[in-house]
């Protein structure tokens, strides 16, 4: 039993650790599927904050920094960071409104949009394909099984 579990134990650590892995598989995928060479240029540039950033931009009109860090729960630092790196590529534009010049909203600007768009449509097609290869490797009985563990990580280990 113990050994289940220390081989249980380094396999969350190699999820963990292959999150780098999974960025460069999302930024292969997008390089791949975009026409546009500006856009081609831009995307290796980015982290992954910054395109959750991007994506979550996409959902709304506009935002601030405070309210993407909640969303996406990271620090409002990391968002600044990856803000000014979405501004200097033109991505985003940080406006203040004149009833409140305390506040910066971020918005997408056309490139942004388009970038938004295609790190979406990243996530269905690799989900999607996860989720079939997933379906047809484990049996109902065994998904109860992944499921209740996963939870069970999720509520009481991170």
């Amino acid at each position: 039993m113990n050994n289940k579990i220390n081989q249980i134990t380094i396999l969350i650590s190699q999820i963990q650790n292959a999150h780098n892995s999974e960025l460069t598989v999302a930024k292969e995928w997008m390089l791949e599927h975009i026409d546009d060479p500006k856009l081609k240029q831009k995307i290796p540039k980015l982290s992954v904050v910054a395109y959750h950033l991007l994506d979550t931009l996409s959902r709304s009109q506009e935002l601030t920094g405070i309210k993407i860090a909640k969303e996406l729960g990271v620090t409002r630092g990391g968002i600044t960071r990856a803000a000014r790196k979405l501004q200097n590529e033109n991505l985003i534009i940080a406006v203040r409104h004149a009833d409140n010049k305390k506040n910066i909203y971020y918005q997408l600007t056309p490139e942004g949009q388009k970038l938004a768009q295609l790190h979406v449509k990243m996530h269905r097609e690799l989900y999607r394909k996860l989720q079939e290869k997933i379906s047809t490797d484990f049996n109902n009985n065994e998904l109860d099984t992944i499921i209740r563990f996963l939870s069970y990580i999720k509520n009481h280990v991170m």
